[in-house]
């Protein structure tokens, strides 16, 4: 069949009439699959609307605000002044910190081959 046959085909079946039938069990097909979701969209907003109110009625204010108590007068404190003579402290021990040890760094390499000859991996320290 060449294209212009299946244009001239198709054509043919656009002016036939669709059965009565056919249409109606379409319809009835599209009817069941959005029905099943449809709750969806009643439910979302819901759901959000739900946890709305539940923050409001969570979050709100205290009935009564709450008053603060009376205290006492503050009391300042007075300044002492600095002692005459200062304090001498014991002095301080050296810290002796030993030497680092000399370590030696041996150079380490790694080759793998791989199935291809052309490739070869290394790992060179």
């Amino acid at each position: 069949m060449t294209e212009r046959e299946i244009q001239d085909l198709l054509r043919e079946m656009r002016d036939e009439p669709v059965p009565a039938d056919s249409l109606a069990r379409v319809r009835v097909g599209v009817e069941n699959r959005t029905v099943r979701r449809r709750w969806w969209k009643l439910a979302a907003p819901l759901a959000l609307a739900g946890c709305v109110v539940a923050g409001f009625l969570l979050l709100r204010p205290a009935k009564a605000p709450v008053r603060p108590v009376e205290s006492a007068p503050i009391e300042v404190a007075q300044v002492q002044p600095p002692p005459e003579t200062p304090v001498r402290t014991a002095p301080r021990p050296k810290r002796i910190r030993p030497r680092p040890q000399r370590v030696e760094i041996v150079p380490v390499s790694i080759r793998i081959e791989t199935p291809d000859p052309d490739v070869v991996i290394l790992f060179v320290n």
